[in-house]
């Protein structure tokens, strides 16, 4: 079950492990925060974009029994590990990996989903030192998608009511408002979570929402 530098951790839930290489991209508390401001029923369908190892998809489904989630990540490596995670937390019957970019992945796997959410690259293309290891540098810089296409996509994929949930430093705040209000997804809830550095925000969004906004601290 395991390759070379791979390591099995435990995400203290339900027994659940999750396969990781640290020579490639692991989670972060980031993660954590956005799967647990997930909100699902047992009768709803997630896609997570940006997957990367699938923490946030497998962690969802759990805590939400969600009927469905769709795990999509382009890089194959970090797929792959997802795919055996889900294998060996016997979630075959309910998580899917797809390995693909997400641009227009709705023509692959359809739409009317009830919730979306991405964990996306932070950092704009021009934005800081890239990273040596390409692996690395996809997950944190804006170089195989940008927000905008994640937003775009996001709108295609939910149904009509459906809810958009995403992570991201809080000066890329007002370029991700104005990207929702652009595709039809409404921002509904904002939740900070302060740090020493840039802090950190959880958005819910609803698709055809009307405005108002709640702020959680």
């Amino acid at each position: 079950m395991l390759k070379n530098n791979e390591r099995l951790d435990d995400l203290q839930f339900n027994n659940l492990f999750i396969i990781q290489n640290p020579k490639l991209y692991c989670f972060t508390s980031d993660a954590i925060e956005l799967c647990n401001f997930v909100r699902a029923g047992s009768k709803d369908r997630i896609v997570d974009l940006c997957s990367g190892s699938g923490v946030i998809g497998i962690l969802a489904q759990a805590k939400t029994k969600a009927k469905h989630v769709v795990l999509v990540e382009i890089q194959p490596e970090l797929a792959d590990m997802s795919k055996r995670s889900v294998e060996f937390n016997k979630l075959q019957n309910v998580v899917e990996v797809v390995n693909a970019p997400l641009q227009n992945i709705h023509k692959q796997i359809g739409t009317g989903f009830e919730v979306v959410v991405c964990n996306p690259p932070y950092k704009l293309s021009c934005g800081g030192k890239l990273s040596q290891k390409p692996e690395i540098a996809i997950c944190k810089h804006e170089i195989t998608v940008n927000l905008e296409e994640i937003v775009c996509e996001s709108a295609k994929l939910l149904k009509f009511g459906g809810r958009f949930y995403t992570v991201n430093k809080e000066e890329r705040l007002c370029d991700l408002f104005c990207l929702m209000r652009k595709y039809g997804i409404e921002p509904k809830v904002l939740k900070i979570k302060h740090s020493k550095g840039a802090n950190i925000i959880c958005v819910e969004g609803k698709k055809g929402g009307k405005s108002g906004l709640e702020i959680q601290c």
